[in-house]
């Protein structure tokens, strides 16, 4: 009896055993997490980059007069488009009036000493004298009727009003008035591109206002200093505009192609983004195994992306099965 029940046992603990080393074996299976992977590549590509920038007039240009004259007639209004030359404020006229009445005096007065000047009755030098008072005086009236008729100097725009008729003109100009074609957008470059930016090149301009629609323009301008602080420097781009869709003020982003390079091209859905953070993540299988890494995302292209770090050239991005992995995980590839 007592031989029977140590076999007995015996079996119970053998097939324990077994079912132990059949659960391991099964747990282990289960670790290797199937997965597709797709191997990078270097590629030639076009580095196109995009700045933050505002529209802006390409000439402003404020009216103003003399401090403490009255404004007797604003001409325009804002919003309206004028022309160069045209008359757009007439200012109060009694000085001006009591100028010409005073010169009129004193042109009398020298055609007087000018007789008497041939008549041995005055000098030269008292003649000269007068007339150069006379002159001043002409010179006064000009500045005086430069400053009633005030004119723009340009062709465009009155974006700014700061008095009414009657009002006396004090710091502020009377008006504002703009050139909006061309208008241009200046931007900041970080200085490693400075090389690069060459005078006319072709650059392309989007604004919020106007989504996707798409306007071109030339670099007309580079800084030539860096500044110091942001280590960047100043390109303004001319925009002929012709259409005058874009106005001052406008947020836009404009893109400049600064040549070709080669760069490392990965598929989008091989991106994790880390929660919480702008971290951007990929995981590389090698050899059944997978490693967590961070990348340097560049400029998207459709589904792919370019990369500045990260990943090299012939290396296995995962590209679906991200969802369950860890770093250094198992994995399984599958077509």
């Amino acid at each position: 009896m007592k031989k029977v029940i140590y076999l007995l046992m015996s079996a119970v603990i053998i097939m324990t055993g077994c079912t132990k080393k059949d659960d391991k074996k099964g747990t282990q299976e289960e670790e290797a997490i199937k997965v597709k992977v797709e191997k990078v590549s270097v590629k030639e590509i076009d580095q196109i980059y995009e700045f933050a920038t505002t529209v802006d007039a390409a000439v402003k240009n404020f009216i103003t007069s003399a401090g403490g004259t009255r404004i007797e007639k604003i001409w325009v209004e804002v919003g309206q488009k004028v022309s160069k030359g045209q008359k757009l404020v007439t200012m109060e006229n009694t000085n001006l009036a009591t100028a010409n009445a005073q010169l009129d005096n004193m042109k009398l007065e020298v055609s007087r000493m000018e007789a008497l000047f041939q008549s041995g009755g005055i000098s030269k030098q008292q003649l000269d004298q007068l007339k150069t008072q006379y002159d001043v005086a002409k010179r006064n009236i000009d500045n005086l009727e430069r400053n009633i008729t005030l004119t723009s100097p340009i062709t465009g725009v009155i974006t700014m009003r700061n008095f009414d008729n009657g009002d006396v003109s004090g710091a502020q100009p009377i008006l504002q008035v703009m050139q909006i074609s061309p208008v241009k957008l200046k931007f900041n470059i970080n200085e490693s591109f400075y090389t690069k930016v060459k005078l006319g090149m072709n650059v392309k301009a989007k604004v919020d206002v106007f989504e996707n629609e798409e306007f071109g323009g030339r670099i007309s301008l580079i800084a030539p200093t860096i500044d110091p602080l942001t280590r960047t420097f100043m390109v303004e781009a001319q925009f002929t505009n012709s259409n005058q869709k874009l106005r001052p003020g406008m947020f836009g982003r404009v893109e400049l192609n600064l040549g070709k390079a080669m760069k490392v091209i990965v598929p989008d859905i091989a991106i994790i983004k880390q929660s919480g953070t702008n971290n951007k993540y990929v995981f590389i299988e090698k050899d059944g195994v997978v490693e967590y890494r961070k990348v340097e995302l560049g400029r998207r292209m459709g589904n792919t992306y370019e990369l500045l770090d990260g990943v090299k050239d012939g290396e296995n991005v995962v590209v679906t099965g991200q969802t369950r992995l860890l770093d250094g995980k198992k994995v399984v590839v599958v077509k």
